[in-house]
């Protein structure tokens, strides 16, 4: 596939800050395959909306993005609705959850080099809708409640300095705290499931932050998100949680309730203000309510993604034997 113009959009402070010593090697090797590139960086929050529209406005049929999925979820707040420019995602955050999630190559320039061989996908967007009005997509998940209060505590010099290592630094500080309270509505009617959680995680990724899985029967190409509540509130309930989203066993985890819907409304318990994060930048307090479509991106991935996981880790292998 090739094409026309393409707009590099990069954040110059994403993950360790290198982007912008990378820039020019990238908009070089996007130049093999594309007959115009531009470049622009990052200047301000949400900067990189106002860079994607500008993008739809002037006709580039590619966008592509350095930084990290908090740059990406910005950039979609953009594109939403449009079926051009088409999206190419080159990692360069802390957690990089959704190449996690798809198998992109983490290093940019490997990303640009494989470029002919990447597939377009439509992919519908979540939103969440907040009481007040406020509105925001997300691409991979949002999540109330415990991870929300920890992303929140998280400043980007740490990130900078020690990566994924910062979250489990907050993370870790954040359960010596009294632990939100919250609920998806509905699911404390006469049935006696309880309802009360410490954290619900509405996705579509079986990826997450720090190397976890915890839903993992998400899916982008899905129309349903997976819903996961973990339904304790002690630390030693945390614990367990976290051995199991190492070793991907939530899905049958005591304490920890799954569910496929296309939409959901989670509710704070009590007085106490309940955070919501998506794509892994805080976005408000509940109550919200959240949906999945009708507006919708379109990203190119690699072709194995969607495969059953074991197709999916032969095809990341053959690549790897490929490359080397």
């Amino acid at each position: 596939m090739r094409f026309r113009r393409a707009l590099c959009v990069y954040n110059p402070v994403a993950g360790d800050g290198s982007g912008s010593d990378q820039i020019r090697q990238v908009q070089n090797e996007l130049l093999r395959e594309v007959d115009e590139v531009r470049i622009a960086a990052t200047r301000f929050p949400h900067h990189a909306a106002e860079l994607a529209r500008m993008a739809v406005e002037e006709g580039f049929d590619l966008l592509a993005v350095q930084g990290g999925d908090g740059t990406v979820n910005d950039l979609v707040q953009g594109l939403a609705g449009h079926d051009s420019p088409m999206l190419l995602v080159l990692p360069g955050g802390t957690a990089n959850v959704l190449a996690h999630e798809v198998g992109l190559p983490f290093d940019p320039i490997t990303v640009v080099r494989r470029l002919p061989g990447l597939v377009p996908r439509r992919i519908l967007l979540g939103l969440v809708e907040f009481d007040g009005g406020q509105r925001r997509h997300f691409l991979l998940m949002c999540g109330a409640g415990l991870d929300a209060a920890i992303a929140a505590r998280t400043p980007t010099r740490l990130k900078h300095r020690l990566g994924v290592g910062a979250f489990w630094l907050k993370g870790a500080e954040q359960v010596l705290r009294q632990f939100p309270v919250l609920q998806e509505a509905g699911t404390n009617g006469p049935s006696g499931t309880p309802g009360p959680s410490s954290l619900v995680i509405v996705s579509r990724s079986r990826a997450y932050g720090g190397g976890l899985v915890l839903t993992p029967r998400a899916n982008l190409l899905s129309d349903r998100f997976e819903v996961a509540s973990f339904q304790g509130t002690g630390r030693m309930s945390y614990v367990g949680y976290l051995l199991a989203g190492m070793f991907d066993l939530t899905g049958w985890w005591p304490g920890i309730r799954h569910r496929r819907r296309a939409r959901a409304r989670i509710e704070p318990v009590g007085r106490e203000p309940v955070q919501i994060q998506v794509d892994g930048e805080v976005a408000g307090v509940l109550p919200a309510n959240i949906s999945l479509g009708p507006r919708a991106v379109r990203i190119l991935l690699p072709g194995g993604y969607g495969a059953a996981p074991q197709t999916l880790e032969v095809d990341r292998c053959r690549q790897a034997a490929g490359a080397a």
